[in-house]
C-alpha cells in the first residue's frame, strides 16, 4: 500500500486540473489499496462534483496571503509540516509553486518518490523562475512533460537536464466523454431559441495569465455570420476577460450566436451536442480538451504551434490553421461545413485516433515510475 500525495497550485477550472482528477480516477480503480492526498496551495476549489465522487476531501494550505506577503520561507514550513505528518512514499507537484516549493520539501524528507508534472506554464518564464526551475530539478526523480513540443521548451527555457525528463502524453477517460446518437444543444442547455446550426465550441480559461486567445474564435464566428453562415459558438470557461469578450461579441453583432456558459462540470456533456471544436491559444503544450472532444465524436480545428498540433494529422482528424489568423480560421471552419464527406470522416477518424490517449495506459506507465 503506498500513500500519495498529489500536490498542485489551485483547482482552477484548467487542463492540468482535469487532467489530475482523471489519473486520480484511474488510480482508485486500478489500485484500491493506495491512498490518495490532495493538497492544495491555494484556496481555489472549482471541482466539488468530481471530488465529491472520487471522495476526496482536498487539504488546503490556504497559502496565498503568505505569497502576498512575500512570505516564503513561512509558506514552505507550512507544506514541509504537512508532508512529515502524512508520511507518503510518492508525492506528485502539478503546476509550477507546488514544483519549486512541494517537491523541494519531499527531498529535504527524503520521501522514496518524486514526480513533477510540468504543463506548460509559459507565461511564467523570467530570470528568477527560470534559475529556480533550473535549480529544483535535481531534486525530482522524474519530471513529467506532456508532449515533445515542450520537453524542447523545457530544456531550452529551464536547461532541465533530458535525462531528467519524461514524455507522457495526456490522458482522458474515454468511458467519460462518448458521443451522442443525436445532438441537441437546445434541449441539454435548456435554450430559449435554437441555436445555429453549425455551433462550434472551445473550452478554457479567459484568464490574462494564460490567455487562450477566445477573441479569434468569436472573430471567425463573426465572419462566417457575416458570409450569411449560420455559425455559433460555445464558450466554456471563465475569467478576468469575460467581459471584454463578451463586449467583443456585441461589436462584431454575433452576441446572440455566442454563448457564454462560464465554468462548467458537465464539459462531457456540453461537448457532444456542438458541431466541431475549435481552439485558439496562441501556445499549447498539448490540449486535453482537444482529446475530450474527440473523444465525443468532433472533429477539430487547432493552431499551428505548440504540442496541440500534433495531436492530429490535417485533414484526417480536422484542420490545422495558421496560429491566431482569424481568416484562416473562418476558412478551415467553412471547409468543415461545406463538406458533409469531410465532416463524417474526420468525425470517425477522431474517435479512432483518440484510442491512444486512454486513461488506463498511461496510469500503467506512471506507476512503473513509482517503483
Amino acid at each position: 500500500m503506498k500513500t500519495i500525495v498529489h500536490a498542485i497550485d489551485e483547482m482552477k477550472m484548467g487542463g492540468a486540473q482535469t487532467h489530475l482528477l482523471t489519473i486520480i480516477k484511474e488510480m482508485r480503480r486500478q489500485h484500491t489499496e493506495d491512498v490518495h492526498v490532495l493538497v492544495v496551495l491555494f484556496d481555489d476549489t472549482q471541482f466539488k462534483k468530481e471530488l465529491k465522487e472520487l471522495a476526496i476531501e482536498p487539504i488546503s494550505l490556504g497559502l496565498r496571503p503568505l505569497f502576498e506577503k512575500r512570505q516564503f520561507l513561512k509558506a514552505y514550513k507550512k507544506i514541509k509540516d504537512l508532508l512529515q505528518s502524512l508520511e507518503p512514499q510518492v508525492v506528485e507537484t502539478h503546476l509550477t509553486w507546488s514544483r519549486l516549493l512541494v517537491n523541494t520539501a519531499a527531498y529535504q524528507l527524503k520521501i522514496a518518490r518524486r514526480i513533477g508534472f510540468e504543463q506548460g506554464d509559459v507565461y511564467m518564464n523570467s530570470i528568477k523562475m527560470r534559475l529556480a526551475n533550473y535549480g529544483a530539478q535535481f531534486f525530482f526523480h522524474k519530471i513529467i512533460v506532456c508532449s515533445d513540443a515542450l520537453k524542447k521548451w523545457v530544456m531550452q527555457t529551464h536547461n532541465i537536464k533530458e535525462k531528467k525528463l519524461k514524455v507522457l502524453y495526456n490522458c482522458v477517460d474515454l468511458q467519460k466523454f462518448a458521443p451522442v446518437k443525436e445532438k441537441d444543444l437546445k434541449a441539454y442547455l435548456e435554450l430559449e431559441a435554437a441555436p445555429p446550426r453549425y455551433t462550434f465550441v472551445s473550452v478554457g480559461t479567459m484568464g490574462r495569465g494564460v490567455n487562450k486567445r477566445m477573441d479569434i474564435s468569436i472573430k471567425a464566428v463573426a465572419k462566417l455570420q457575416k458570409q450569411n453562415i449560420d455559425a455559433g459558438l460555445v464558450l466554456c470557461g471563465d475569467g478576468e476577460q469575460r467581459l471584454e469578450l463578451e463586449q467583443l461579441s456585441r461589436n462584431e453583432g454575433v452576441e446572440k450566436q455566442i454563448y457564454f456558459l462560464g465554468n462548467r462540470e458537465d464539459v462531457d456533456k456540453i461537448l457532444p451536442h456542438c458541431y466541431a471544436y475549435i481552439h485558439s491559444a496562441a501556445y499549447e503544450p498539448f490540449g486535453i480538451v482537444c482529446i475530450e472532444a474527440m473523444a465525443s465524436g468532433l472533429p477539430v480545428i487547432l493552431p499551428d504551434s505548440g504540442g496541440i498540433q500534433y495531436i492530429i494529422e490535417d485533414k484526417k482528424e480536422g484542420r490545422i490553421y495558421k496560429s491566431l489568423d482569424v481568416e484562416d480560421m473562418a476558412e478551415k471552419m467553412l471547409e468543415l461545413i461545406n463538406s458533409n464527406t469531410a465532416y463524417a470522416n474526420y468525425k470517425k477518424a477522431a474517435i479512432k485516433g483518440v484510442e491512444k490517449y486512454g486513461v488506463r495506459a498511461y496510469v500503467d506507465k506512471l506507476y512503473q515510475l513509482y517503483g
